[in-house]
C-alpha cells in the first residue's frame, strides 16, 4: 500500500508540473515509435489479475488535437489494432500493432487532409508475470505513405508542417519494463531507413503570395531526416475498471537534419534541429461492461523542454487524444 501512496504522491507532482510548465510548450517531436508496442504508455495494464489487455484483440478508434508551428491545428483520427498471438506458455505471449492516422492540418496556408504514415509492429512478451515484471520488446516499421509534397489549391507546395507523412519510411526497436503495477521504464530508436521526401516549400518561390512569402517556417525541402531515440518512464495507479498514469517522455534526435537549397540545389544542415525533447505525459481510463469489452481513455502531453528547429513538422504545443477501445473474446467477470 506504500508503494500506491508513493506513485500517487510522484503522479500528482509530475501534474502540477505540467500545468505550471504549459505556457513554454513548444511541441513533441515524437516521429511514431512513442505510440507502438513497448514504448507506448500504458502498456503492460492488466484486465484482471493475471490477463493483459495485450492477451485479448481488440480495435481502437482515438482523435488526437494539438497545435504545432505558427500555430497549425492539428485533427488526427487513427484505427489502429492489436492481434495478439497466444502461446501456451504465457512468457511467450506476443502481438502485432496495425496503426493508420488520417490528417487535417488548418492554419494561414490553408486547410489540408492526407493519409498519415502506416505503422506495423510486433511486440514479444519475454517475462509475462502481474506480480513480478513484465519484459517486452518491439520491432517495426512505418511506411512513409506519400512523399510530404502535397500542395494547397493553387499548386503552391506546403512547409512541412502541413504535411500527414515525413517522407520516409523508418525502422523502430524498443524495449519496456514494467514492475507490478506501479512502475514503467522503456527505451527505443527510430531510423528512417528510405528516404523519399520531395517538399518542395520554400519562402522566394515565384508562385507564392505576400502570405506565403512572409510566414518564415522551418525550412524542410527535399528533406534528410535522422533517427530519434526515447526513454519512457511513468507511473501507475490501476484497478480493474479505471486507472491513471504519469510520467515523463524523453526523445533525442541525433543529429541536425539536412535539407536541400531551391536555388543551387545544395544540401545544408538545419541549425540547432538536433536535441532533446522532454514532454510530461498522462494517461486516464475507465473500462465498462460485466467483462470489461468497452475501454475509454484520455492521453495528454505537454512539453518542458524542447529542441529549436523541428523541420520534420513534428512540432507540437500539446496532444489531447481520447480513445475508445473494443475488446474481444473477454471472459472474466470484472464484479
Amino acid at each position: 500500500m506504500n508503494m500506491r501512496y508513493l506513485t500517487a504522491f510522484c503522479l500528482s507532482a509530475a501534474v502540477t508540473i505540467a500545468a505550471v510548465s504549459a505556457c513554454k510548450a513548444q511541441g513533441e517531436s515524437d516521429p511514431g515509435l512513442a505510440q507502438v508496442g513497448a514504448m507506448r504508455t500504458a502498456s503492460a495494464i492488466v484486465i484482471t489479475e493475471d490477463e493483459y489487455e495485450n492477451m485479448r484483440p481488440q480495435i481502437s478508434l482515438g482523435h488526437t488535437f494539438s497545435h504545432g508551428e505558427k500555430d497549425v491545428k492539428y485533427n488526427i483520427p487513427e484505427l489502429q489494432l492489436r492481434i495478439p498471438m497466444l502461446m501456451p506458455d504465457i512468457n511467450k505471449t506476443g502481438y502485432f500493432d496495425v496503426r493508420l492516422p488520417l490528417q487535417n492540418s488548418a492554419g494561414e496556408l490553408g486547410s489540408k487532409w492526407g493519409v498519415g504514415d502506416l505503422t506495423v509492429a510486433y511486440t514479444h512478451m519475454f517475462m509475462a508475470d502481474p506480480t513480478t515484471w513484465t519484459v517486452q520488446g518491439t520491432g517495426g516499421l512505418l511506411f512513409g505513405m506519400n512523399n510530404a509534397n502535397i500542395s494547397d489549391g493553387a499548386t503552391r507546395p506546403l512547409p512541412m508542417a502541413y504535411q500527414p507523412s515525413r517522407g520516409s519510411s523508418d525502422f523502430m526497436v524498443g524495449i519496456n519494463a514494467t514492475f507490478k503495477e506501479y512502475f514503467t521504464v522503456a527505451a527505443g530508436y527510430q531510423q528512417p531507413i528510405v528516404r523519399y521526401n520531395d517538399n518542395d516549400y520554400h519562402r522566394s518561390s515565384p508562385i507564392n503570395d505576400p502570405i506565403y512569402s512572409n510566414s518564415e517556417y522551418t525550412i524542410g525541402r527535399h528533406l534528410h531526416r535522422y533517427g530519434d531515440a526515447m526513454m519512457r518512464m511513468e507511473g501507475h495507479l490501476i484497478t480493474n475498471r479505471v486507472g491513471f498514469t504519469a510520467g515523463g517522455l524523453a526523445l533525442y534526435h541525433v543529429r541536425n537534419d539536412v535539407y536541400e537549397d531551391a536555388f543551387n540545389n545544395a544540401s545544408y544542415a538545419v541549425k540547432d534541429s538536433h536535441g532533446l525533447t522532454v514532454s510530461l505525459v498522462g494517461n486516464l481510463f475507465v473500462r465498462f461492461g460485466r467483462y470489461g469489452a468497452c475501454k475509454f481513455d484520455v492521453t495528454g502531453s505537454l512539453p518542458v523542454v524542447t529542441r529549436a528547429a523541428r523541420p520534420d513538422g513534428l512540432e507540437r504545443w500539446y496532444t489531447i487524444t481520447p480513445r475508445f477501445t473494443l475488446f474481444f473474446n473477454q471472459r472474466k467477470l470484472l464484479f
